[in-house]
């Protein structure tokens, strides 16, 4: 079976022999195109969330699951795991393949992308792993990620490496709406809450090391958004 990384090579190179002007819609986007795979970055990402900002019997929401092994990853410190997710399926293969196996995961929800049906700060933390660059109104979904989080939201979104975009600034993943870099985020960010910055540096495959400084090698912008405490 291909890899995920194999398919999208095969897919790039459709797209740039000429066979066709077709260009998917980015709306259109199913985690389910990567079945049996997982993206490495991805991994690293929600290590990086457990390890720094998960605490020991912390509640979290995970946002955005897609093929659901990010969840099992929180699930070693947390002592609940809930997952939202817009794509019905992703949503229906994580029913069968993730729903009812790990005791620490509370519950799968299908939603519409934006509205969280939850408390204010019902959760610890809330993380949301490459998921803000297939987002239309992504001020709307932080600010909805922010409300139901205690101390914050960990995201991780791609970098825009020029390796990786179009000569007119768009995505070669055409699947993504936008992708964007380190001083476009942090301005989009700084106006919800304090960013603290870590970066995944790396090739596409890994190995990552993780920096709290942007650079060339900069796969992944990966920050925790701190939810500012009003007095």
């Amino acid at each position: 079976m291909p890899s995920i990384v194999q398919s999208l090579r095969r897919l790039g190179r459709w797209a740039l022999s000429g066979r066709g002007s077709f260009k998917p819609d980015a709306k259109d986007y199913s985690a389910i195109l990567g079945k049996g795979s997982v993206v490495p970055c991805q991994i690293e990402a929600y290590f990086l969330a457990l390890n720094k900002y998960v605490d020991e019997g912390a509640t979290v929401l995970d946002v955005g699951f897609g093929l659901g092994y990010g969840l099992n990853i929180l699930a070693i410190k947390a002592r609940e795991v809930t997952g939202v997710e817009v794509d019905e399926q992703a949503f229906e293969y994580c029913q069968n393949t993730v729903a009812g196996r790990n005791p620490r995961l509370k519950q799968l929800i299908l939603f519409n992308g934006y509205d969280l049906d939850f408390a204010n700060d019902e959760f610890d933390i809330v993380t949301s792993v490459d998921v803000l660059e297939h987002v239309e109104d992504y001020h709307r979904l932080l600010a909805g990620m922010l409300r139901v989080a205690k101390k914050g939201v960990f995201i991780s979104t791609p970098n825009r490496r020029r390796e990786y975009t179009n000569p007119d600034g768009t995505p070669r993943n055409y699947w993504h709406r936008r992708e964007w870099s380190f001083a476009e985020l942090d301005a989009i960010l700084k106006a919800h809450g304090h960013v603290e910055w870590n970066f995944l540096d790396g090739p596409f495959d890994g190995p990552f090391t993780i920096s709290d400084t942007a650079g060339e090698d900069s796969l992944t912008l990966s920050p925790f958004l701190h939810k500012l405490q009003v007095s």
